[in-house]
């Protein structure tokens, strides 16, 4: 009896032990943010909600654009440096103004789909000042009549 009553209470100091090591949520309300060895801010950050759109199916030369919503989830002020596109057929659209921390913005995208056929997948690479890369990708199927009629005649 004794020696169950010792095993039960070693496992118990144990568990207490162990249990009051683990880190609960909203523990870390109130503290400073924590800084790099220089006392620095960590860097602005910017994560999107999603980097992938799919517009379903168009007709040839509707016009139509998606704003992706990011959020800068870093320490420190960010800007959206620059935007390469993979095609003339799409216009990127951001704001110049940094983006303080916690703070949200959005990335458009306009496709133009005017003389575009078929699947189409085109990108955008977001650059922050941060030196952060990131893919935007949109998708469609272009309903084109005139390809259309191109392929019916060709049987």
């Amino acid at each position: 009896m004794k020696r169950l009553t010792f095993k039960l209470l070693v496992i118990f100091g144990f568990f207490t032990m162990f249990s009051s090591c683990i880190n609960k949520s909203g523990s870390d309300a109130g503290k400073l943010p924590k800084l790099n060895p220089q006392g620095k801010k960590s860097p602005g950050k910017i994560v999107f909600e999603k980097e992938i759109h799919n517009f379903g199916t168009l007709k040839d030369g509707e016009i139509i654009s998606y704003s992706f919503l990011f959020k800068n989830v870093g320490e420190s002020p960010l800007k959206i440096k620059k935007a390469e596109k993979s095609c003339g057929c799409i216009e990127v659209r951001y704001s110049l103004t940094a983006i303080p921390p916690g703070s949200s913005s959005a990335v458009e995208i306009v496709l133009n789909s005017a003389g575009e056929w078929g699947n189409l997948i085109r990108e955008a690479t977001i650059e922050t000042s941060e030196g952060e890369h990131k893919e935007l990708k949109i998708s469609a199927y272009i309903d084109n009549k005139q390809f259309n009629n191109f392929l019916n005649t060709q049987k």
